[in-house]
């Protein structure tokens, strides 16, 4: 058929398929950075989807695009009462979760990983969450607050916009810490790790008739790295330095960085998905859904600041070590300021 033309090529590419521990490492990211659930759980699932999706010539974006669907359709099933319903979503949910590892392993598998597919597959994340927030949210105007006999209402909202906000802030950190070991680990030249500097000269060198799609989404992107920039100043100037040498001193800098990061990698996966996801599910089924809400605005904000609190530290101690002997806030005498978007 004409239309599977374009994706001829992801055929050409499948790999033969015999589940052997080579043939899942290689559609992984990292080892350092693999979360158990999804290499216990999710993974052995999900790499028999993405060779069925390699070998009919779907694209990593069409796979993310499924998952798109999938999550929020589970989601609507999660407004109802009725915990047997409320259980169905959650499994549409976890196969959403499983063609979300699929996506990756088909971009990895078949050598067409792109920043459009990065921001896609992270957009696509956002909205997912999203739907979860917006059901529950219209779930629980007609239930009481927990310990009262009032019904939440409207004021539902409130918490739920400053947990989204939390949310989005810890999931944010997280990928930037996971990207950051990744860039020490294989180097900038298989990094997906984005600088905004960088990116404000891609947007600034598109030609004034480009798609407002392309202009669009790389506007996006920059604002989300910058967020995340602004949170890691120390890890700024580690880089810039890094960067700068491209020697033996940038590559013991990067296996100093990588081998303190083991240390505290997996606090990533406790900001992703699965830890908040399923919390969020068993409190669901127990009836105490109500209780999702501190959880991530208490416990989660905690844990995000005490990893950037551990990685800045990192970044500072290398720096003292590998390059000037200074106080990264002191570089040349002053204040390091980064300009801000």
């Amino acid at each position: 058929m004409k239309y599977w033309k374009p994706y001829n090529k992801l055929q050409e590419k499948a790999p033969r398929f015999d589940n052997s521990a080579e043939d899942v490492k290689a559609s992984r990211k990292s080892e350092d950075t693999d979360d158990p659930v999804d290499v216990w759980v999710f993974e052995p699932i999900a790499i028999r989807l993405t060779h069925l999706f390699i070998r009919a010539g779907i694209s990593a974006n069409a796979v993310t695009f499924m998952s798109l669907l999938t999550g929020v359709g589970g989601s609507i099933l999660l407004y109802p009462q009725n915990r047997w319903i409320n259980l169905m979503g959650i499994l549409i949910i976890s196969l959403a979760a499983v063609l979300d590892c699929c996506d990756g392993q088909v971009a990895r598998l078949t050598n067409t990983s792109s920043q459009v597919g990065r921001v896609l597959d992270g957009t696509v994340d956002i909205i997912k969450c999203f739907a979860t927030y917006l059901v529950l949210g219209f779930r629980m105007m007609n239930e009481t607050i927990p310990f009262t006999d009032t019904v939440w209402s409207v004021y539902i909202w409130i918490v739920i916009l400053v947990t989204m906000h939390c949310h989005a802030s810890q999931a944010r950190m997280a990928d930037y810490y996971r990207g950051l070991h990744l860039f020490f680990l294989q180097g900038s030249s298989r990094s997906t790790l984005a600088r905004s500097e960088d990116l404000k000269r891609e947007l600034r060198s598109l030609p004034k008739h480009s798609l407002l799609f392309k202009r669009i989404y790389r506007f996006l992107y920059l604002v989300y790295t910058k967020a995340q920039e602004l949170l890691t100043p120390k890890a700024q100037i580690l880089l810039d330095a890094v960067e700068k040498e491209k020697g033996p001193v940038a590559a013991k800098t990067s296996e100093a960085y990588v081998s303190r990061s083991r240390q505290y990698i997996q606090l990533t996966n406790t900001l992703t998905y699965y830890i908040r996801a399923y919390g969020l599910f068993v409190l669901l089924m127990l009836g105490i859904h109500a209780f999702y809400y501190p959880f991530v605005i208490i416990v989660l904000e905690a844990v995000k600041y005490y990893m950037i609190t551990k990685y800045e530290r990192i970044a500072k101690d290398l720096y003292k070590q590998f390059f000037s002997g200074s106080d990264p806030e002191d570089q040349n005498g002053r204040k390091a300021d980064r300009k801000v978007l």
